[in-house]
């Protein structure tokens, strides 16, 4: 019976690590660039050290890890000339204080230097360091190509950049970053007037939640009959008259 309790206890682990992916998908549907998740378990077979059970192993959950949607989420049009959109695989390329970071996220502004930053104050990197646009100008031109324009001629030309799925690191805030060199897009488009959406479906998402929820309970009710039982036995043995 004690084996029973460690697995349903296992259960719950894995279920409460699955509950918790869900609600950050869910509290990520508004951020623009955002890649759902989905949690991905093992089973673990530990070796029954006792001559008396007629079970040779134990099933139990391990959390193996996370798996990332990279699939490309809708594309919205926001009418800002700052925002942009990474159409295909590609990322842009930012500068933070920990180094060089990746992100889908083109929700772009200006600074007070004229710096093109992400919403964290990030600037936004080209082949040449950081693209600034001249003080007043108005009329910005952001290429397919990520070439960025004005009036006074080029400012520069965004980095876009990809690498294998399987190397990206998550750092929050939207960022990524990776254990191996990227290489440029190829089959890219950079869209002027335009964010990616996150790529997360509040109702598929609400559904696995009640799953897990459901899965949740039943698992408790079993891990108290489970404990009912153990407590009924045990008051039994205390009965018996030697």
């Amino acid at each position: 019976m004690e084996n029973a309790l460690l697995v349903g206890l296992s259960a719950q682990m894995a279920l409460r690590r699955n509950m918790e992916i869900i609600s950050n998908n869910l509290a990520n549907v508004s951020t623009s660039g955002f890649k759902r998740e989905a949690p991905v378990f093992e089973e673990l077979l530990v070796p029954v050290d006792d001559s008396t059970s007629s079970v040779a192993e134990i099933s139990f959950v391990r959390d193996w890890g996370v798996l990332r949607d990279m699939t490309e989420g809708p594309m919205q049009q926001t009418g800002s000339p700052l925002d942009v959109a990474v159409e295909g695989t590609g990322f842009l390329i930012v500068r933070t204080p920990e180094g060089e970071r990746y992100t889908r996220d083109g929700h772009l502004k200006l600074d007070a230097q004229g710096r093109l930053v992400t919403s964290d104050g990030n600037p936004v990197l080209s082949d040449g360091g950081e693209i600034t646009i001249p003080p007043g100008t108005a009329d910005i031109k952001i290429a397919n190509d990520g070439t960025v324009s004005t009036a006074q001629g080029v400012a520069g030309k965004f980095r876009v950049v990809t690498f294998p799925p399987t190397s990206m690191l998550k750092e929050g805030k939207n960022l990524y970053s990776a254990d191996v060199a990227p290489t440029p897009a190829e089959n890219t488009r950079v869209l002027q007037g335009m964010i990616e959406r996150s790529n997360v479906e509040p109702v598929i998402e609400m559904t696995k939640m009640i799953e897990v929820l459901r899965a949740y309970q039943h698992s408790t009710e079993t891990l108290n009959a489970t404990d009912d039982m153990i407590r009924r036995a045990t008051q039994k043995l205390g009965e018996v008259k030697v």
